[in-house]
C-alpha cells in the first residue's frame, strides 16, 4: 500500500506492505454548513443560554474578544468581521474593541503571524494584542476557585466590560475537548493557574491518558470556574473537519454553548479500533508546531499501540521542542516518577512544562518511540528519550527488526485532531 501522510507544509508517502496493515484512522468528516457566513450571524443572532449581544452590549462598552493562536484551525478572518458588525450595531465601536490573542503559554505571535492570521482586515479595524504572560505587570490576581485554583489572569481582559472568546472545539489531551472555558484557562490566565488545572490530572496514575475525548471532566469542571470568575460573557465556537472548513457554530453560554458543539466534534475525531497494533504511524498534524504542540498526538498514540510497542512519531516541529519551556529538554531524560516527585516537592520553577512532559512521559511509557523530524535534531530526540529516523522508510525498518515482518501496523492520520479508542480491551 502506498500511504500518504501530511508532514508540516507538504504530503509525503511510503509503502506498507497490504498485510500489515490492521487499521488506518481518518477524521470522518461532516457535511459543510450551507453557507458559512450565515450560519455565523444565525449562531450569534441565536444564541444558546443567554441573550443575544445587542441586548447585553452597549455605547461605551470597551469589548474584549478573546482569540485563539495559529496552533489552532480556527477561521478568525471570516468569524470576527461577522462579529464586529454585530458589535457595531449594538453601538460598539471599532475602537472599543480589542482582540486579545489567547497564547496560554505558547511564545509570543510576531507582527507578521497576526497579519496572517487574523487579516489585513481585522489589524487595520481593531487592536489586536499578545497575551504577553511572561510579564507578571500584565497579570491581575482576582482570587481563587471554590476548590482552592489560584486565578489569575490577563490585565487587558479584567478591565475590560464586556468578554467574547473565539475558538474551535476538538479532543483535548487535559480538557476532554478544546473551545469553551479553555479560551480563558490557559488561554489568558497565569502561569500559576494554567499550572494547577494541568497538574490536577496526574492524581490517578493510572488515568491520565483518559482525559482526552471525555466531554465532563475535573480539569474542565475547573477551567469553567476560571472562566465564570473571570467573567467570560460570551463564546463563538466552531466545528471544523480536516479540510478546515466549518460543519457547525455554536455561540452564547460559555458551558451550553460548548457543550451544543461537543457532540459533532466527538464523531468526527473520536475513532474506535478494535484492537492496539505493534506499530502505531502517528501523524502529529497538525498538531506540529514544536515537541509542545506534539504532546497531544504523541499522547494519543498510547491508546493505540500495544504495550511493548513502536510508535513511529511524525511531526515537523519547526519550532524545535519549545521555545517558551527550556524545562522539556533540560529534563527530558527524566521519567514520569521523577517528575511527579520534584513537582510534590515543588522543585519544578515551570510548573506548566513540568505538567506537560509529565504527560510526554506518560504517552511513550512502555513503548519506544522513534521520531521522523526535521526540526527535532538528534540530540534533541536523544533529550526527549526518542529515538531518530531519516525518514519514514528508515523507521518502518526499524520497527520490523523489532517486531519481525509479521507486525501489525495502524496508521493516524490528522493525529493531533483524530482520538483513538479501543473497544477490544
Amino acid at each position: 500500500m502506498r500511504i500518504g501522510l501530511i508532514y508540516g507544509s507538504r504530503d509525503i508517502e511510503v509503502d506498507i506492505p497490504d498485510g500489515n496493515v490492521l487499521w488506518e484512522l481518518w477524521p470522518e468528516d461532516l457535511p459543510v454548513v450551507g453557507d458559512e457566513e450565515t450560519a455565523i450571524k444565525n449562531a450569534i443572532m441565536n444564541p444558546v443560554g443567554c441573550e443575544r449581544l445587542a441586548k447585553l452590549v452597549g455605547p461605551g462598552m470597551h469589548v474584549v474578544i478573546i482569540a485563539d493562536d495559529l496552533t489552532r484551525p480556527t477561521p478568525r478572518k471570516r468569524i470576527l468581521p461577522i462579529l464586529l458588525e454585530e458589535l457595531n450595531n449594538a453601538g460598539v465601536t471599532d475602537d472599543d474593541v480589542t482582540i486579545l490573542i489567547a497564547l496560554g503559554t505558547h511564545r509570543y505571535m510576531t507582527k507578521k503571524e497576526i497579519l496572517s492570521t487574523f487579516g489585513e482586515e481585522i489589524v487595520s479595524r481593531v487592536r489586536v494584542v499578545n497575551h504577553e504572560w511572561m510579564d507578571p505587570r500584565n497579570l491581575v490576581s482576582i482570587g481563587r476557585t471554590d476548590t482552592g485554583t489560584p486565578v489569575t489572569i490577563n490585565k487587558i481582559a479584567f478591565e475590560a466590560d464586556f468578554l467574547i472568546g473565539l475558538g474551535s472545539i476538538v479532543p483535548h489531551c487535559w480538557a476532554g475537548f478544546s473551545g469553551g472555558a479553555k479560551i480563558i484557562q490557559p488561554g489568558i490566565s497565569g502561569p500559576d493557574t494554567t499550572a494547577a488545572t494541568h497538574y490536577s490530572i496526574f492524581d490517578d496514575d493510572d488515568k491520565v491518558l483518559d482525559f482526552a475525548g471525555m466531554a465532563q471532566n475535573k480539569v474542565m469542571d475547573e477551567m469553567r470556574a476560571v472562566a465564570r470568575k473571570t467573567g467570560l460573557d460570551f463564546i463563538v465556537n466552531v466545528v471544523v473537519n480536516s479540510r478546515k472548513e466549518v460543519v457547525k457554530v455554536v455561540a452564547g453560554d460559555l458551558e451550553f454553548a460548548h457543550n451544543a458543539g461537543i457532540d459533532d466534534s466527538r464523531r468526527m475525531f473520536v475513532q474506535e479500533i478494535h484492537q492496539k497494533a505493534d506499530i502505531v504511524i502517528q501523524e502529529a498534524y497538525p498538531a506540529d508546531f514544536d515537541m509542545w504542540q506534539a504532546t497531544k498526538p504523541l499522547s494519543y498514540s498510547r491508546r493505540a499501540v500495544k504495550d511493548g510497542g513502536t510508535v513511529i512519531f511524525l511531526t515537523a516541529a519547526p519550532d524545535g521542542i519549545s521555545a517558551n519551556h527550556p524545562f522539556l529538554a533540560d529534563h527530558g531524560r527524566c521519567s514520569y516518577s521523577e517528575l511527579k516527585d520534584m513537582m510534590t516537592r515543588d522543585q519544578v520553577d515551570d510548573r506548566v512544562a513540568g505538567s506537560l512532559l509529565m504527560l510526554i512521559k506518560k504517552g511513550i511509557e512502555g513503548v519506544r518511540v522513534i521520531a521522523v523530524s526535521d526540526g527535532l535534531t538528534r540530540e534533541m530526540k536523544r533529550q526527549m528519550l526518542m529515538d531518530h529516523a531519516d525518514d519514514l522508510e528508515g523507521a518502518l525498518r526499524m520497527a520490523f527488526e523489532r517486531h519481525g515482518k509479521e507486525a501489525s501496523i495502524g496508521i493516524i492520520h490528522h493525529g493531533g485532531e483524530v482520538l483513538p479508542v479501543c473497544r477490544g480491551e
